[in-house]
């Protein structure tokens, strides 16, 4: 072979080796390229999710309340105790690292959120938190789930918790009592669409309180708010209810239960639906803001002092009662047109199991100052107990979980009873 001929050769095989070379180099940079696209993916997937947890798990409305209580103290305190009660609304993330699969994404985000909330906290001199709860509880995962594929509001499950650890700091008793979420329940809603073919248009139209939130532009509320007395109804008369407590403001829509359970009983000629009688107690048939003794006491009120609720401290309470709204006249011999002094003394003299004379009598002693003390001082007597209980039954959230189930079934088991009956009077074929 000539010299030329192996020398064109050896280029031949060099190019082929260098492009072979120029391929390898191209495919390990777009392997390359591949994975750290792959990893940022991960690292976004990562940072979306533990925003999500965050969202889902995390009671809004409840932080907002903490942080107002706390930031009045030292502020690396406030983020302190705000970092912990993030841990407590969680149901327990350790277990739910535990128990969730591997691979999971909602899985990863939850260690993800767990590792940088533990980082905070240790900034903070926390070394070591326990979240509670003993027992892993699934409506987090769902919560968190809803909440990635579906981007609904955050859920109220700890409301949910809060409102029945209040129903039992009172005194009513589970065992004796059905605690559960309506929402759980179908039958509230079916029902609800039964009862509103018996319920004329007109009978709706007088609802006080549609006029109230619809305010100037009907055109534009929902029907749901139109219809919500009906839902009312049915919330009472699927279970078959005798008595009902409530107050004032709501004495026209139990009015209205009434009418609609008449309706129903006319149509059929039956005497199915148990007729409900109202209970009210006077003094305490509506009580009103602290703020503004012409309107109701409302949790949704903007000024945070215009109520007491049930986890205020005894402190807040004080304050609250100080700032309350009086009026000039010295005295407490008369209550006529003075709203704001009636007020405080209905509050009094239910708390204390005094007619309203008494107390006037009692009080007229003693200047406004000593008075608001007094009342603060029976107040914090008897919410203090409710506020202690409710602490300690939110210690064991899985518990809570317990006792709502355990009402679902038992509600849900009456209330599918009643509907089948109501069902066939109806003529519906099932």
């Amino acid at each position: 072979m000539s010299d030329s001929s192996k020398e064109k050769k050896k280029k031949f095989a060099d190019m082929v080796s260098r492009q072979k070379g120029d391929e390898q180099q191209s495919d390990n940079h777009k392997q390359t390229d591949d994975l750290n696209e792959d990893l940022n993916t991960l690292k976004e997937r990562a940072a979306q999710l533990e925003d999500h947890l965050r969202r889902a798990v995390a009671d809004n409305e409840n932080v907002k309340r903490i942080m107002q209580k706390q930031i009045s103290d030292a502020s690396d305190y406030a983020v302190t105790k705000f970092a912990r009660d993030m841990i407590d609304s969680c149901d327990n993330l350790k277990k739910v690292i535990e128990i969730l699969k591997d691979g999971d994404p909602v899985h990863e985000g939850i260690k993800v959120a767990h590792q940088k909330i533990i980082n905070d906290l240790k900034k903070h001199g926390i070394e070591e938190v326990d979240p509670l709860g003993e027992i892993f509880d699934s409506n987090l995962h769902q919560a968190v789930v809803e909440r990635e594929d579906n981007e609904k509001e955050p859920g109220t499950i700890i409301e949910v918790l809060q409102t029945a650890a209040a129903y039992i700091a009172c005194g009513i008793n589970p065992e004796k009592s059905i605690i559960f979420n309506q929402s759980t329940v179908s039958g509230h809603a079916e029902l609800g669409w039964l009862l509103g073919c018996y319920t004329p248009i007109g009978w709706l139209n007088r609802m006080t309180q549609f006029k109230d939130k619809a305010g100037g532009d009907k055109q534009k509320a929902s029907l749901g708010l139109y219809s919500y007395p009906v839902l009312m109804a049915a919330d009472i008369l699927l279970y078959q209810t005798k008595y009902v407590p409530v107050g004032d403001d709501q004495k026209q829509h139990l009015e209205l239960a009434r009418d609609i359970a008449s309706a129903f009983n006319n149509h059929y000629k039956l005497d199915y639906f148990i007729v409900p009688e109202i209970l009210t107690l006077d003094c305490t048939s509506r009580i009103m803001s602290l703020r503004d003794g012409t309107s109701k006491m409302s949790k949704s009120d903007p000024s945070e002092h215009s109520c007491i609720n049930l986890d205020d401290t005894d402190d807040l309470i004080v304050k609250k009662i100080e700032k309350a709204k009086t009026d000039s006249i010295l005295g407490f011999a008369t209550l006529e047109c003075r709203p704001e002094i009636s007020n405080l003394i209905n509050i009094y003299s239910v708390l204390s199991n005094l007619n309203v004379e008494k107390v006037c009598e009692e009080v007229n002693k003693h200047d406004m100052k000593h008075f608001k003390k007094e009342l603060a001082d029976l107040i914090i007597s008897v919410i203090s107990p409710i506020r202690e209980g409710m602490n300690d039954l939110l210690k064991d959230q899985f518990h809570l979980h317990e006792i709502l189930k355990k009402g679902t079934e038992k509600a849900a088991e009456i209330a599918t009873h009643n509907i089948k009956e109501i069902k066939d009077i109806i003529g519906f074929a099932q």
